[in-house]
């Protein structure tokens, strides 16, 4: 199996990168900046492992991340779209602030994954490529119950990419053998999610689930190696919700 992750030198991404791991398949494994975490688990030298760096903030970034992968595996079996990013942004900030921060959280989150989809399906129809496309989007329960004031660039760029998902199980299923899931975690105890917690408190975080901890990378791998696996491929375009009971729908 060829798979392409994105985010994966950290957190969600490189649980999943940790879980998928098989020396039958072939991995690209994007990362914005810190490739350490990457090299430190899977080594500089092994054939069937391609890192890419690029910066999803940017349409370039999606566009070179598209062609590299491109050349290292052609197109992918599974794409997971799980870079993301979440900065805090309150409405009394200066607008051109306010705005370039805006842009920048949609562009990570939503349209990046939306040209890399694009691309890749583009790619898969003009060289008449049957096999089968599963893509999986990590999303977030903010899709759904929205978010706190600071981040509304966050919630909007996660509903966007749940509308993405269904968008692309509609319409390229039967046509291009396409599968879209999204994945909607709630607070997830990551490196992202350290500035929150120590600016707020662990118990104010915990304060709305249901379980005795917070939810974990690992709680969320699993499913994602279940979908890539095959034996989901009847829930195209549904969302699955990991969030500890923050948020029942």
């Amino acid at each position: 199996m060829k798979i392409l992750i994105t985010g994966s030198s950290n957190g969600i991404g490189l649980q999943i990168a940790k879980d998928l791991y098989d020396t039958k398949n072939t991995f690209v494994l994007h990362y914005n900046s810190n490739n350490k975490k990457l090299y430190n688990y899977f080594g500089n030298n092994k054939e069937n492992i391609h890192y890419v760096k690029s910066d999803l903030s940017k349409e370039s970034g999606a566009i070179k991340l598209f062609k590299k992968t491109s050349k290292h595996i052609g197109v992918p079996d599974t794409i997971i779209n799980n870079a993301g990013i979440a900065q805090s942004s309150p409405i009394e900030n200066d607008l051109k602030v306010w705005t370039d921060e805006f842009d920048k959280t949609i562009n990570t989150n939503l349209k990046s994954p939306a040209l890399i989809c694009k691309e890749f399906i583009l790619k898969k129809r003009k060289e008449n490529i049957k096999k089968r496309l599963r893509i999986i989007n990590i999303t977030s329960r903010a899709a759904f119950r929205g978010e706190v004031e600071d981040f509304i660039s966050y919630a909007c760029s996660k509903g966007g990419l749940v509308s993405l998902t269904k968008t692309i199980a509609r319409s390229f299923g039967k046509k291009d053998n396409i599968l879209a899931f999204s994945i909607a975690p709630g607070f997830v105890n990551t490196d992202m999610a350290k500035s929150f917690i120590e600016k707020n408190g662990e118990e104010l975080v915990k304060k709305g689930i249901q379980l005795d901890r917070l939810t974990e990378p690992k709680d969320i791998s699993p499913v994602v190696a279940l979908i890539s696996s095959g034996k989901m491929d009847h829930s195209t375009g549904s969302t699955i919700d990991i969030n500890a009971g923050s948020y029942l729908r």
